[in-house]
């Protein structure tokens, strides 16, 4: 298994493994299968990174840095640091086949290695439904701080917790 950078050749790949989630887990969360794509690129993408085994994109996982998110509005509040010394996770997603092997926290360990290595803290949020990422996070001892109800533009409410990555030594002075 391979962890590299995600260049623009492996746009094709990350959204077919990004519909494959979809459709069996309905993540992204109330997004129509057309709205896929858009959402693979975020305008605040910071950095991102893929997995690939023979050759084929089997995982994804993003660091955003949005200038006004209630995520990090949320974390900065129960951390103590500014938004700007935080980083969103973003956009993990696996291939269902190779679930539950290890990849999504060699990932998620990656990304919240790179904040850290960009003087950041990782956060993220996830909806509250979600058991399997959930227990990922929590075993991966990230801590739950708070909880977030966005709208979406169809008036669908959206319940997420908020996860502040575990405290790294070097963050607390920031």
């Amino acid at each position: 298994m391979l962890i590299r950078a995600k260049t623009e050749a492996d746009t094709a790949g990350c959204v077919d493994l990004l519909l494959q989630v979809h459709r069996q887990d309905n993540y992204p969360l109330h997004l129509a299968p057309h709205e896929v794509p858009g959402f693979l690129t975020g305008e605040h993408e910071e950095a991102a990174w893929v997995a690939e085994r023979d050759g084929r994109i089997v995982g994804h996982v993003a660091l955003h840095c949005p200038t006004d998110d209630p995520t990090l509005t949320v974390a900065a509040g129960a951390t103590g640091l500014p938004t700007d010394a935080l980083a969103l996770v973003s956009r993990l997603f696996i291939a269902p086949d190779l679930r539950r092997n290890g990849l999504g926290r060699v990932l998620l360990r990656h990304a919240a290695g790179q904040a850290r290595a960009f003087g950041q803290r990782a956060v993220l949020d996830v909806g509250q439904t979600l058991a399997p990422p959930i227990a990922l996070y929590e075993s991966e001892g990230w801590n739950r701080v708070g909880e977030l109800h966005p709208a979406l533009d169809d008036g669908t409410i959206l319940d997420l917790w908020v996860y502040v990555s575990p405290e790294s030594p070097d963050l607390r002075m920031v």
